[in-house]
């Protein structure tokens, strides 16, 4: 199947006029709109499993509730798209922002009102995360119309826009462990909540959008946009790659790392740390790529990724059954980032090259749905494990599903190099 050419058509009138100053306006506002998001949803996502974890004692609880938080990953993709594609990104990433601010501002209010409990902990995570994801995918399509719009160069924009987006994964766990041991899980929440008023204010005031008639926008209907996935070679193998690595990573990162960090050591600060050393590996492949991304055939990193993540997993799991300082495993969470880095850069750019301008916002939304169907299982498989104290196993378990990862890819590439 051949690259669908989008270079001349029509961004759908994202930006009030083409002069590079609208351009350079609206591409810094949404870089930084995005990383406080993104910083505030780190600081969020390392208290409420520390903070689960604190009140319940349990590995399966923590993964219950996190579970509440990844469904909506799930099911946003049978609708989120519609949505993205007939009013604009801009409306949505806008309207998310707002009802997110809500939903994490409930949090430590309830908890101040003692009418916080675990039911409405997890319905509230969930609230959250319903409108959370479709914001990531408005600015992610915001982002692909932008470079359409502009002709800017793909690899080095997405490259600068998943460095900024590591550099918030960086300096959020800093934040959390230091944080975390100061003032306690549930404020980091209402940091959580202004960082989406501050990217809500952002984008309403810096990003320029021009209305467009009910004509200029006929989004596609959800199962043309879920054919068009699953009979387009490439894009549907990368899902699956996606969703098995995402099941490794969301498990090891919401569930196994904090109740280990609990477990060994009950400091918040050495769980940050580790948070740290991952966010270093993720940083620094973003920044290469940034660079040196249009030189990289994207089938060969697909392949190997994935088994510099199984080394990573391996050397955790060896400090942890031999005793060494824990510190090291923030060694081996660096070099597991900095393999799984690669997967968001490569998925931002297949999806630009290949997925039509009238179908971005809903085959973006799908396909990130299908990023996310393995976690539940797989926080689940954590949660039970750690409680059954089987770190061997666990770590095993990764393990196999890194490699069958890089497996997908063994043979003829599905399809040139888009990049070529």
């Amino acid at each position: 199947m051949p690259a669908v050419q989008l270079r001349g058509l029509n961004a759908s009138g994202l930006l009030m006029n083409n002069n590079p100053n609208s351009a350079k306006r609206s591409i810094v506002s949404l870089y930084v709109a995005n990383s406080l998001s993104l910083i505030g949803n780190v600081l969020s996502e390392l208290a409420v499993p520390w903070f689960v974890y604190e009140l319940t004692g349990s590995a399966t609880a923590t993964a219950g509730v996190m579970i509440a938080g990844q469904l909506p990953n799930i099911l946003v993709g049978l609708f989120s798209g519609q949505f993205i594609d007939r009013f604009s990104a801009k409306a949505v990433s806008l309207f998310t922002d707002a009802v997110n601010f809500m939903a994490i501002a409930l949090i430590p209010l309830l908890f101040h009102l003692n009418a916080l409990d675990m039911l409405w902990l997890g319905m509230l995570v969930f609230f959250s995360k319903v409108f959370d994801t479709p914001g990531h995918t408005a600015r992610h399509v915001m982002l692909a119309e932008l470079i359409e719009k502009h002709q800017l160069p793909r690899d080095r924009v997405n490259g600068l826009y998943s460095l900024l987006d590591t550099i918030a994964d960086l300096i959020g766990p800093i934040i959390a462990g230091l944080l975390l041991t100061l003032i306690g899980a549930v404020y980091l929440m209402v940091i959580d909540a202004i960082t989406f008023g501050l990217s809500f204010l952002i984008i309403a005031l810096g990003f320029g959008l021009k209305k467009h008639s009910h004509h200029e926008r006929r989004p596609v209907s959800v199962w043309v946009a879920w054919r068009w996935l699953f009979r387009t070679p490439i894009v549907r193998k990368l899902a699956i790659y996606d969703a098995v690595l995402n099941t490794v990573a969301t498990a090891l990162l919401a569930v196994a790392l904090p109740v280990l960090a609990k477990n060994f050591s009950g400091n918040g600060t050495l769980y940050g740390l580790w948070m740290s050393g991952f966010a270093c590996g993720t940083t620094l492949t973003a920044a290469l790529y940034s660079w040196l991304g249009h030189r990289l055939n994207p089938i060969t990193l697909l392949k190997i990724t994935p088994i510099g993540q199984v080394i990573g997993l391996l050397i955790i799991v060896t400090v942890l059954v031999m005793g060494w300082p824990l510190i090291l495993v923030a060694g081996g969470l660096f070099l597991f980032g900095a393999n799984l880095g690669v997967g968001s850069m490569m998925d931002a750019k297949l999806l630009q090259t290949y997925v039509p301008e009238n179908m971005r916002g809903s085959i973006f939304a799908a396909f990130s749905s299908t990023r996310f169907v393995g976690v539940p299982f797989g926080l689940f498989i954590a949660g039970w494990l750690l409680d059954s104290m089987a770190v061997n196993t666990l770590f095993g378990f990764f393990m196999v599903l890194c490699f069958f990862a890089s497996v997908l890819w063994w043979g003829r590439e599905p399809l040139n190099n888009p990049s070529a």
